[in-house]
């Protein structure tokens, strides 16, 4: 088992998202209830008192934008919206970036330009992952900034 902390999209930005991809790509897509921003990795064991100190700490307006790749193989949604202060408090390292991951085994397809609708998270998820199976372990609240 392995622990990770995440914010999720709501439903949606997740409908939003699916709505853009072009499936006829030969690729292996995530499942859309599974789509979300890890802001750490925590390993074998949960960070447990560092992932409750983020109770409360600001997180800002967030859009899914348009698209990139890892290595060539991994494609993913960027994300429009500083997070790096929430994923350092969360324990993230200094090769974090955010991104939503939708597929592997990408290969250069052309991907359309894509923004989704905005959206803050009122929540951080500590998540066991245990055989491809995710399970909420915490939640916490989150202070949502003022809009500009």
């Amino acid at each position: 088992m392995k622990y990770f902390t995440a914010l999720f999209p709501p439903q949606h930005v997740v409908d939003e998202l699916k709505a853009v991809l072009d499936r006829t790509h030969d690729l292996e897509w995530t499942k859309p209830e599974k789509w979300h921003i890890t802001l750490c990795f925590h390993g074998e064991t949960a960070d447990e008192g560092r992932f409750a100190a983020l109770e409360g700490h600001e997180v800002p307006q967030l859009r899914l934008k348009d698209f990139g790749d890892f290595r060539g193989r991994i494609l993913w949604a960027g994300i429009d919206g500083d997070l790096n202060q929430l994923a350092r408090a969360a324990g993230a390292d200094d090769n974090w970036r955010a991104h939503l991951t939708v597929a592997y085994g990408y290969r250069g397809q052309p991907m359309p330009a894509f923004e989704s609708s905005p959206w803050q998270p009122s929540e951080a998820v500590l998540v066991s992952s245990a055989d491809g199976v995710y399970t909420p372990v915490a939640r916490v609240g989150l202070r949502t900034s003022a809009r500009r």
